[in-house]
């Protein structure tokens, strides 16, 4: 199930400046309608939790650039935009990975930003790049993190929002 617990307190280095404390922000960091859309649309409540933060994240990040008119549509938008990448990627089949590196252009893009995305994990502190790995790579439930490295299902959360905005603010600042 995707906590109730506010974003700030999930993703704390994601400060909100006098442009992203707006009662609109406000409302979308609590989302409960956020929350059961996502509930209904992803496969389990680990995706659902995953996409959550990652979108709010999102939001979050982009409202410091420039004024969002409607931060909670805009959230349903990412949302729906990551479900159906996840899709996509699950959907896909060897035929189709193979097609990227007939060109050369989007092979080398790819390769680009997957080193970019190894440089900030290898730069991140060993706990959170552990947590990290242990749950975008090896696939292990929060729970299980948490009982196998001794921590709070919450600091697993803490540990994955931070990892996926460190990534995603390098990603940004490359322009990939």
């Amino acid at each position: 199930m995707i906590s109730d617990q506010p974003i700030h307190l999930v993703v704390p280095s994601l400060h909100m400046s006098d442009k992203a404390s707006s009662p609109s922000l406000q409302a979308l960091i609590n989302s409960k309608v956020l929350k059961q859309y996502l509930h209904r649309h992803s496969v389990n409540s680990e995706e659902a939790a995953d996409v959550y933060q990652e979108s709010v994240a999102r939001v979050l990040e982009q409202s410091r650039a420039s004024v969002i008119d409607n931060p909670l549509a805009y959230a349903f938008r990412v949302a729906r935009n990551l479900l159906a990448k996840r899709r996509t990627h699950e959907t896909c089949d060897i035929e189709e990975q193979h097609c990227y590196r007939q060109n050369p252009e989007l092979y080398l893009e790819t390769q680009q930003r997957i080193e970019l995305i190894a440089e900030v994990i290898n730069a991140m502190p060993e706990q959170r790049r552990r947590v990290f790995e242990m749950r975008r790579i090896e696939g292990q439930s929060r729970q299980d993190i948490a009982a196998r490295l001794n921590i709070s299902a919450e600091a697993v959360t803490k540990h994955i929002s931070r990892a996926m905005a460190d990534i995603q603010l390098q990603l940004d600042k490359a322009g990939k």
